[in-house]
Formats: C-alpha cells, sequence, structure tokens
C-alpha cells in the first residue's frame, strides 16, 4: 500500500511539474490532516482565539504554490518534508 501510496505521490508531483494546479491542490489535501495537527500543537496558545489551524494551512498553501519551485530544485527532500517546513515557516510568521 505505502509503495502505491508513492507512486500516486510521484505521478501528482509530476503533473505539478508540468503546471497542473489541482494536483499540487490534491497533494496538499492528502497531507492537510497531519500538516493541521502539527499547526494545533505548535500554535501559541495567544493567538488561537485570533487565527485558527486553517487560517495557517489555507496561507500556507498559497505559499506552497508560489515556491513549488524551489521543492523542484531539490526534489530528493519528501515531499511532506518540505510541505512541513512552509507550513512551519508560515506558523512562524
Amino acid at each position: 500500500m505505502a509503495v502505491e501510496a508513492e507512486a500516486e505521490i510521484a505521478g501528482l508531483l509530476a503533473k505539478v511539474r508540468a503546471g497542473d494546479q489541482p494536483a499540487l491542490a490534491e497533494l496538499f489535501a492528502r497531507h492537510r490532516d497531519r500538516l493541521r495537527r502539527m499547526v494545533q500543537l505548535r500554535l501559541d496558545h495567544r493567538l488561537a482565539g485570533r487565527v485558527s489551524p486553517s487560517d495557517v494551512l489555507q496561507d500556507a498553501y498559497l505559499d506552497a504554490v508560489k515556491r513549488i519551485d524551489h521543492y523542484f530544485a531539490k526534489p530528493d527532500q519528501p515531499f511532506f518534508g518540505w510541505l512541513r517546513l512552509v507550513v512551519g515557516q508560515r506558523l512562524a510568521d
């Protein structure tokens, strides 16, 4: 099963590289739950009343769209690791 998931992710990444924006949205959606948990754990309690994990993820998705070329410059890293970095940077901002 993990091999199938890896093959699907590789196929979606190939589509993203070719300019397919819905493929990037699909990749982000596949990791949304894990990323949401990360944001919930790291979100400063003082900000929790004004900023929701969904807000952070929405902004991070926009960051990912703008910076996807950075991922393809070093595609040997796992895509989830790159997304986690983008979300972490958005959370810090």
